[in-house]
């Protein structure tokens, strides 16, 4: 998947076997599906938890721009490559509702 393929409105959660904690503000994501484990930093961790509902990609850039000193267009990107990178894993869905 290509982050082309994404829009604003796409909405995005995190699947609901997907098992993660968070350690020293950084995420650790069990995949039972497969047995495989995936490490998120700390932005990558914020965006996790927001993940924990649906949300727009519009809505995820905002809320990271108001939570980091970001730029928003490179928030976008970076979102965008988190989210493609989650999707390839199966940890998250999208939808274009």
């Amino acid at each position: 998947m290509k982050s082309s393929a994404l829009t604003t409105e796409t909405t995005v959660v995190a699947v609901d076997d997907a098992l993660s904690t968070t350690i020293d503000g950084e995420t650790v994501i069990l995949h039972p599906d497969v047995g495989k484990y995936y490490g998120l930093n700390e932005v990558g961790t914020f965006v996790w938890e927001l993940l924990q509902e649906p949300r727009s990609v519009d809505e995820l850039c905002r809320e990271v721009v108001d939570a980091y000193e970001v730029d928003r267009d490179r928030c976008r990107s970076d979102v965008e490559d988190l989210l493609v990178e989650l999707v390839e894993k199966d940890l998250v869905r999208l939808t274009d509702a």
